[in-house]
C-alpha cells in the first residue's frame, strides 16, 4: 500500500478511535432511548389483529421457591401485553413433571416459560408475532437483569449459534418453543436444575429455523444457585447423543462441555517465517512443551531469512524432523500457506503465525474436536496479548470498518454485554494466525486466494466455507499467546482492502449474524451502539 493510503487509513482509524474514547452510552440511557413509547404501545394494540401471523402463546409462569411476591409482578407484566392471544398457566414448582403438566394444559402454537419475578416487556408477544416466523421452531430475545427495580447488565446475543449452546445456555430467559417440537422431544426431564438447557439441546436436531429477536424483551432477577457439578453432569449426559461428538464434563471454572477429538489424528502445523529466530523458537518449543494426543507434523516455510541465527535454527529444525520449505519470492501470506499445504501429509491443516505460542496442553486437540465435525468449516483459538487480554476471540465482519476481533483488550473471563470472551462461539470468521481446517475441505475450497497478499484471505476463505453451509468456530480451550504483527509489521497493501471489500460487502450492508446490532461496530471491546453506524461507507473510505 502506498504511503498516502497508509496515512489516510491511519487518519480514519484515529478519528474513529477518538470517538470511541468519548464517554460511552450507559445502559440506562440506552434502555430509555430504545423502550417503545406509550403511543407506540397503543399502536401495537390497535394493529395486533392485523398481523399476518397471529399465533396463540401458552405462557407458563414457574414459581420460585419462597417467592411470594414474584408471581403477581410477572402476571401483571403479562396482563400489560399489547398482543392478547395468550393463556397464562401457573406452575407451582420447577419439577419437570409440573412443567410438563402446565404445558399440556394449553393448546397454543407456542410455549413460553418465565419464572416468577421476571418482568416481560409489554411489547414482547407482539414483537415475536410480528417477526412472521411461522416456520420457526424456536424464537428468543435479548434480556437484562433487574437490580433494585431498575434494568441493568444487558445481555445482547448472537443469532442462532449451536456451538455456543453446547458450552452454555446462551439462549437464556425468554424463549418461545413450537408446541409440536416440545412434545416430540418429550418435554422437560429432571436433570438437576439444567432442564431448560437440556431441552434446548434435545430440540437442536429438529430445529429448521431459529429466530433471534435483538430486542430486550425480558427483565430477569438474580437466579438461585444449583450444584455446578450436577448441572454439568445433567447437560453433558445428552450432548454426545445429540451431536455425535466426544466430550468430557468440564472442570470447575470451565464451560459445561469440553469437546475432545473423536480419535488421535495427524495435523500438519504450517508456520511461515522470515528471520526472527527468537519468535520461531518460542513458537516451536511451546508446541513441543504442551503435548496433545494429536500427531503433529511441523512444516516451516522460510521466506528468505538472512540472519545467521534464523538460518541456523531452520537447519536444526530440519535435522530434527521438521519440513523446512523455501519461498524466496516476495511475501504473499496466501501463497506461502498454499505451498505448505501442498507438501502436507496430515488429515488436518493448522495455519499458525510464528509469533504465536501455545499456553497449555491439549490445545491442538481442542481445535481438532471441532475441525473433525463435518458441519464445521474453520476453527480458531482464543489468542491473548502478552498482558493477558484478548487479541482474538472470533472475527466480526464490519467491526472497525472491515473485519475486527471482538472482545479485543478485554480480560478472557470478563462479563460484557455480549457475554464472556472465553466461551465457545460460532463466528463468521477466525484469524489465520491460528486456523485449523480439514485437509479435504481446504482442497475443495481451493485454498487461500493468492490475489490477497497480506490480509483478508483468512476471512475470505471462512466466508467461502459459510457459503457451503458450514459454521466457523472459536474455542477458548485452544488458548495461545500472540505477539501480533511482530514479523510482518502493519502496512497493508491497498489491493487487499479492495479484494476484502468485494468479499465482505454483503456483511457490511446486512450485518454480521454472529454479532448483535445493539452493539457498536466502532469499538471491538464491546460497547453499546450510540446511534446509526455506516460501516459500509467507512470501509469505502479506506479504498
Amino acid at each position: 500500500m502506498g504511503l498516502p493510503t497508509v496515512r489516510r487509513l491511519g487518519r480514519a482509524l484515529s478519528r474513529m478511535l477518538a470517538r470511541a474514547e468519548e464517554p460511552r452510552l450507559t445502559y440506562a440511557a440506552w434502555s430509555a432511548r430504545n423502550e417503545p413509547s406509550k403511543r407506540e404501545l397503543d399502536e401495537q394494540r390497535r394493529t395486533s389483529a392485523a398481523l399476518a401471523w397471529k399465533p396463540t402463546f401458552d405462557v407458563v409462569v414457574v414459581r420460585r421457591t419462597g417467592d411470594s411476591h414474584g408471581t403477581p409482578r410477572t402476571t401483571a407484566s403479562l396482563a400489560a401485553q399489547t398482543y392478547g392471544r395468550m393463556v397464562i398457566h401457573d406452575c407451582a414448582d420447577r419439577s419437570a413433571v409440573a412443567l410438563n403438566r402446565a404445558a399440556a394444559a394449553g393448546t397454543g402454537e407456542l410455549l413460553v416459560f418465565v419464572e416468577s419475578g421476571e418482568v416481560v416487556a409489554p411489547h414482547t408477544l407482539f414483537t415475536l408475532a410480528a417477526t412472521g416466523a411461522r416456520d420457526a421452531g424456536l424464537l428468543y430475545s435479548d434480556e437484562d437483569l433487574f437490580l433494585d427495580g431498575a434494568p441493568e447488565r444487558p445481555l445482547f446475543k448472537p443469532d442462532w449459534s449451536p456451538e455456543a449452546l453446547l458450552s452454555h445456555d446462551y439462549v437464556g430467559g425468554l424463549t418461545a418453543v413450537r408446541r409440536e417440537l416440545f412434545e416430540g422431544a418429550g418435554g422437560f426431564r429432571e436433570v438437576g436444575g439444567a432442564e431448560r438447557h437440556d431441552l434446548l439441546l434435545r430440540l437442536v436436531p429438529s430445529l429448521r429455523r431459529v429466530e433471534h429477536v435483538p430486542k430486550v424483551l425480558l427483565h430477569r432477577i438474580e437466579q438461585g444457585t444449583h450444584s455446578q457439578d450436577a448441572r454439568r453432569h445433567a447437560i453433558s449426559e445428552h450432548v454426545g447423543r445429540t451431536y455425535g461428538s466426544d466430550y468430557r464434563v468440564a472442570n470447575a471454572g470451565e464451560p459445561a462441555i469440553v469437546y475432545e477429538p473423536a480419535r488421535p489424528a495427524r495435523v500438519s502445523i504450517v508456520i511461515p517465517t522470515r528471520d526472527h529466530a527468537d519468535l520461531l523458537r518460542a513458537c516451536v518449543e511451546s508446541i513441543h512443551r504442551h503435548r496433545c494426543a494429536a500427531q503433529a507434523e511441523l512444516i516451516v516455510v522460510d521466506n528468505g531469512s538472512v540472519e545467521a541465527a534464523a538460518r541456523n535454527y531452520l537447519a536444526a529444525l530440519a535435522e530434527g524432523g521438521a519440513r523446512v520449505l523455501s519461498y524466496p519470492a516476495p511475501f504473499n501470506w496466501s501463497a506461502v500457506n498454499n505451498l505448505a499445504a501442498r507438501h502436507a501429509s496430515g488429515e488436518y491443516l493448522l495455519f499458525l503465525n510464528n509469533d504465536v505460542e501455545a499456553l497449555a496442553p491439549g490445545w491442538l486437540d481442542a481445535l481438532l474436536a471441532f475441525a473433525s465435525r463435518p458441519e464445521i468449516g474453520m476453527v480458531g483459538g482464543l489468542l491473548l496479548y502478552p498482558d493477558g487480554t484478548v487479541q482474538h476471540a472470533g472475527v466480526v465482519l464490519g467491526l472497525t470498518g472491515y473485519a475486527g476481533h471482538v472482545f479485543a483488550g478485554r480480560r478472557p473471563d470478563e462479563a460484557t454485554p455480549f457475554g464472556r470472551p472465553d466461551a465457545i462461539r460460532d463466528c463468521t470468521a477466525v484469524t489465520g494466525a491460528c486456523m485449523m481446517v480439514r485437509r479435504r475441505l481446504f482442497d475443495e475450497l481451493g485454498g487461500f486466494d493468492e490475489r490477497f497478499i497480506l490480509c483478508g484471505s483468512d476471512v475470505e476463505i471462512c466466508l467461502r466455507a459459510r457459503a457451503r453451509g458450514l459454521r466457523n468456530v472459536m474455542t477458548p480451550h485452544a488458548r495461545l499467546l500472540h505477539h501480533e504483527a511482530k514479523t510482518r509489521g502493519a502496512d497493508i497493501p491497498r489491493s487487499d482492502f479492495q479484494r476484502s471489500f468485494a468479499a465482505y460487502e454483503p456483511y457490511l450492508r446486512g450485518g454480521d449474524p454472529y454479532y448483535n446490532p445493539n452493539l457498536s461496530l466502532k469499538d471491538p471491546a464491546v460497547v453499546l451502539r450510540d446511534g446509526p453506524e455506516d460501516m459500509l461507507e467507512l470501509a469505502r473510505s479506506f479504498l
